[in-house]
């Protein structure tokens, strides 16, 4: 049974007992803010565990979200982790590679296990593996407070139909995508601004949707500090977008420059000239660099792009999402025994593990200021086999990011022709 068709559960929707001193078993072992990715991750884990989650959105669902729909190798580390990766693959349209065409338009391809998911669909079948465990879902709640009850457990309040509604819990977990005033609300908020923003239109071109098997990533002189997207979906449609790094969007027209990047690129001017638009363009804030919020205090923990898991440079966000509120389970169950101090010291210092490939993608941010530098490095790995798999090799993971940005290696690209 699907979500869509789930009968109302017992608690949907209204205040159930509160906790009180006649009442010490609070309403669930932890609730869980936020529906998406990282919260129904942590939801499944969490649930197969044993554990009693509450799982809490403010939106009902299916939802739409602003995303570029990309499944790098990350995702599929992690839903291969959930036990989901066969069944996201059936929702997918699979794609082979990762293209790279550079500001004058030189370009390489790179190897790597990608697919694209609608995240319409992808939510849903997330939401509904959280719910097929045992997380029960409460829609249409939003979030307002969370008041520490003597140390122990916390009070949870949400907004229900212009109505206050409370539950307990002993952990809570926010889980909140770039809506950060959640986070603001419980003191782990560092930084509120986002990190960068992207807008994005679907559009269905049967003609060249039947043989499209890349993800393509375009930097472009139209995009002012940042960068387009061409990802082939299901049913031939195409998810087309724009990222900036920063905050360049402010010095300019969003509508404007995914108009002149349609216009300036030729693969995606095709595509547009016989396509139908089937969606308007929209955008969305990022949070990104793994930076803005603490991950934890007390009982209360963060996870997701909340705390900045969407990668720097590339906006990709879903298997990071994934990988850290699975994370955020694996602390939970490993260490909630010895309290709530254990809890956050574990999982900040398997968060900050985290943080040199994340730091890493920031510095490429830098380097892409400087068009001719990336336009050599594209060459020299549309050239040369070596420098292809080390670009391989950091787009599967299997390197070190910050070794690509030694002087040594760029003193040795320098000398690969």
């Amino acid at each position: 049974m699907g979500y869509f068709d789930r009968p109302a559960q017992q608690g949907d929707g209204i205040n159930i007992t509160p906790f009180t001193a006649l009442n010490p078993i609070p309403d669930f072992d932890i609730i869980i803010v936020g529906a998406g990715p990282a919260g129904c991750a942590a939801a499944r884990t969490l649930a197969q565990g044993g554990w009693r989650v509450g799982l809490f959105d403010k939106t009902q669902f299916p939802r739409e979200k602003t995303c570029g729909d990309a499944l790098i190798p990350d995702a599929h580390t992690a839903l291969e982790k959930l036990g989901l990766r066969e069944r996201v693959e059936q929702i997918s349209y699979p794609t082979t590679a990762l293209r790279l065409i550079s500001f004058n338009g030189s370009e390489v391809t790179v190897r790597g296990k990608t697919a694209s998911t609608p995240r319409i669909r992808l939510d849903g079948l997330l939401l509904e593996s959280a719910q097929e465990v045992g997380a029960i879902f409460y829609p249409s709640h939003d979030f307002q407070s969370a008041q520490d009850v003597d140390g122990s457990h916390y009070t949870v309040g949400f907004l229900k139909d212009k109505t206050t509604v409370t539950f307990t819990a002993t952990w809570v977990l926010l889980a909140t995508g770039a809506n950060v005033a959640p986070v603001e609300q419980v003191g782990l908020l560092d930084r509120a601004e986002p990190s960068s923003f992207a807008v994005r239109q679907y559009v269905r071109n049967p003609r060249l949707g039947k043989d499209f098997k890349e993800l393509v990533f375009i930097l472009d002189h139209t995009v002012r500090g940042g960068y387009g997207w061409v990802f082939p979906g299901p049913d031939d449609v195409f998810n087309i977008g724009v990222g900036y790094f920063g905050s360049t969007h402010k010095h300019g027209s969003l509508r404007h420059d995914f108009d002149a990047f349609v216009q300036s690129q030729p693969l995606v001017k095709d595509l547009m000239s016989d396509g139908e638009v089937v969606s308007p363009l929209r955008g969305a804030p990022l949070r990104t660099g793994l930076s803005g919020a603490r991950f934890a205090d007390g009982g209360i923990l963060a996870t997701g792009e909340c705390v900045g898991t969407t990668f720097p440079l590339t906006g990709e966000g879903i298997g990071k999402a994934l990988e850290t509120g699975v994370l955020a389970a694996e602390q939970l169950l490993a260490h909630a025994p010895q309290g709530r101090l254990a809890v956050a010291q574990a999982y900040t210092t398997s968060m900050m593990a985290l943080k040199p490939k994340f730091e890493a993608y920031r510095k490429a941010e830098l380097l892409l200021r400087w068009p001719w530098l990336t336009n050599l490095l594209v060459f020299k790995a549309s050239k040369n086999e070596y420098v292809r798999e080390r670009l391989e090799a950091l787009f599967n993971e299997r390197l070190d990011p910050s070794r690509l940005f030694r002087m040594r290696t760029w003193l040795k690209l320098f000398r690969l022709f």
